[in-house]
């Protein structure tokens, strides 16, 4: 694959311009196709936080309370799937196609989502819309690896990384305000103008970035991947909120269904040339490393959030605007963090960024373990300066996530053969996808248990208080242990950012509609 194309064809007065407004051009033209692809990651990334914040009142207009968990489940299962399909079809055909596919879907599922008369047909449509949203990140990552040279893909993986963290304070803040004025359908229709906007910017100044390197997509893996993946979440979700017990026939049934397919899959997988997840490549020390941090910092982020919410709300009673506010304390810093890191990647190597901030995570993040019923959610001096309360240690933890996220898919991105590029961000934004699902699951089932056992026996509503807020610091315990191990992983993070000649002027791949072959 060809990793940038000299300059795109033009009016023959481009001859004529100075170079020096010819690479100004490009480099305009390179910010307009990032905020395109910036707007659709944050499409995405906000949807789920939006959903969430508003299922309460899907479930009252739809009279249908039982259920409602699997609106969001659908999609989870759904855009984990994706991620590694869509990463294979980019890397064997055009990636702003397939990028444009992904969209297309996830808009047609918005729509349909917001025209549901039912629960059924609901989860249906978010399933839709998933396998679109699943799609969208690993594409753009693999679309700026071959767009930018790699001194400016550091900052570009910075800006994309960070939509998370935005998704996290912009998300819940859209939800609230949309039901609040209209109906919960918009949730769903909000996404058509922000897709149709960056579809129609990527569409118009995007060449097809397509591969030299040919190959297919193979069916029978495709179709044993979305087997395991499914028969496996629809048991832990049924365990953690139907209340299944894992003795429970159906759930022994379904976990014998995802070790048959999940063996017949890697059988499949480890037989044919052109494997939809190419897991050769985790024999590059680089990429092993980063998935492993994608799956330990994936349950941290998907289950710190959740946990965090339901100890503000339920355990110290305040409002969803004190939630809100609280999440805040890790999404900004969270977002500081990937830029910081845009900024530093092309100096120093991948661990020095990488390493300290899962660090810090990790060992502020014990300082939660020690929450009690009367702990503040925050204390000011000056009164601006945070000092204490449970804001406190998220500011570092939120900062250092933004480090290791954005480090450790800097690093796949550069270290990854350019034509499986694709796939490589694929397999470890995958892990981290299934280790967030995987892992807020399993903690979910932790703490109900726990809180069980704990409460046993209590004769007090203070007795019952204790033994919850001890199930959840608990559960933050294991959330510190987790960051800890991506911490353990990071150390085998080598290399860094291969900045390009000096003499080389930077081209984008951007107004071509065609390339040469490699």
């Amino acid at each position: 694959m060809t990793a940038a194309l000299p300059s795109a064809p033009r009016a023959p007065r481009e001859t004529s311009e100075p170079s020096a407004l010819r690479s100004r051009l490009r480099e305009l033209e390179g910010v307009i196709v990032l905020v395109g692809i910036f707007f659709a990651i944050l499409m995405g990334a906000m949807d789920a936080l939006v959903v969430s914040t508003v299922l309460p009142t899907i479930a009252g207009d739809l009279h249908q309370v039982n259920g409602v968990t699997f609106v969001v489940s659908g999609y989870l299962v759904s855009s984990t799937i994706a991620i590694p399909i869509f990463g294979r079809l980019s890397d064997i055909s055009s990636r702003r196609n397939v990028f444009l596919a992904g969209l297309v879907i996830f808009i047609a599922g918005s729509m349909l989502a917001g025209l549901s008369q039912n629960l059924t047909e609901l989860i249906i449509f978010r399933s839709v819309q998933g396998f679109g949203g699943g799609g969208i990140f690993p594409v753009a990552i693999g679309m700026v690896t071959v767009m930018f040279p790699p001194e400016q893909r550091t900052r570009a993986v910075a800006l994309l990384t960070a939509s998370s963290g935005i998704a996290i304070v912009a998300g819940p803040l859209l939800g609230s305000y949309i039901v609040s004025v209209t109906t919960w359908r918009w949730v769903f229709y909000i996404n058509l103008p922000f897709g149709v906007f960056a579809a129609a910017i990527v569409a118009l100044a995007v060449g097809p970035l397509r591969s030299s390197t040919g190959g297919r997509l193979d069916l029978p893996a495709t179709a044993l991947l979305a087997g395991w993946v499914s028969t496996l979440m629809i048991a832990l979700v049924q365990v953690a909120d139907a209340g299944w017990g894992w003795a429970d026939p159906r759930i022994l049934a379904l976990l014998a269904g995802t070790i048959a397919l999940f063996a017949a899959y890697l059988v499949r997988e480890l037989r044919i040339a052109d494997p939809l997840i190419p897991w050769r490549i985790l024999g590059r020390r680089v990429i092993a490393s980063a998935s492993a941090i994608s799956w330990f910092t994936g349950i941290v982020f998907s289950a710190l959030i959740t946990f965090l919410s339901l100890y503000v709300g339920i355990v110290l009673g305040h409002s969803a605007a004190d939630i809100r506010n609280m999440i805040y304390f890790v999404a900004i810093p969270l977002v500081i963090g990937a830029g910081s890191a845009g900024a530093i990647l092309n100096r120093v190597p991948y661990r020095v960024v990488v390493v300290p901030g899962l660090l810090l995570s990790g060992l502020t993040a014990l300082a939660l373990t020690v929450l009690t019923a009367a702990t503040p959610l925050w204390v000011f001096s000056f009164g601006f300066l945070p000092t204490g309360g449970i804001a406190l240690p998220l500011i570092p933890v939120g900062f250092g996530l933004g480090l290791s996220l954005a480090g450790a898919t800097v690093a796949v991105q550069n270290e990854a053969p350019p034509r499986e590029v694709g796939a490589a961000v694929g397999l470890v934004r995958f892990f981290q996808s299934l280790g967030g699902a995987i892992g807020l699951s399993l903690l979910t089932i932790y703490q109900a248990w726990r809180f069980q056992g704990l409460s046993k026996g209590a004769t007090t509503p203070t007795a019952v208080l204790n033994a919850l807020v001890q199930s959840y610091n608990e559960v933050f315990l294991l959330l510190a242990i987790s960051v800890l191990l991506a911490f353990v992983a990071a150390f085998w993070l080598t290399g860094r950012v291969k900045v390009s000649q000096p003499t080389a002027t930077p081209t984008l791949e951007v107004t071509a509609k065609s390339e040469p072959p490699a």
